[in-house]
């Protein structure tokens, strides 16, 4: 990630490895790995982040600031644009930032995760939480 002088992300990209996703579940997790995103040929996720985010002034400590992120979203072998409501806040020497991006499962060539007692909707939402520290 890249922020400038005037407190603009200029470049950013996360890559997630879907191989260590893990729930409480083994069950959940192997149907996860295997049916539904195929982690075996497709092990990661990427979002790149495709236009400045401007964070304006920096809030004080605990305060969240809002903004809205778009990017590229490479996701079992298929890119599409995409955008993520992002929330940052200073926590200490650390500041955290979450996020969440819908998606509809056949966009992306995903199974829905609908099977046996288990049934889902056609879409879902990524949710992620970064931590960054002062080097």
């Amino acid at each position: 990630m890249s922020i400038n002088a005037s407190n603009t992300v200029d470049t950013a990209s996360v890559t997630v490895d879907l191989t260590k996703v893990s729930s409480d579940q083994s069950q959940r997790d192997y149907q996860f790995q295997g049916r539904i995103m195929n982690t075996s040929q497709f092990p990661t996720t990427t979002f790149t982040l495709t236009s400045p985010v401007a964070l304006g002034n920096l809030p004080a400590a605990g305060t969240t600031v809002t903004a809205n992120g778009s990017g590229t979203l490479n996701l079992h072998g298929t890119t599409r644009s995409v955008h993520a409501a992002l929330s940052a806040r200073e926590t200490g020497r650390t500041i955290q930032v979450s996020g969440s991006i819908p998606i509809t499962f056949a966009d992306w060539n995903v199974s829905n995760p609908s099977g046996g007692p288990a049934s889902t909707n056609d879409h879902g939402i990524i949710e992620f939480l970064l931590t960054f520290e002062h080097a």
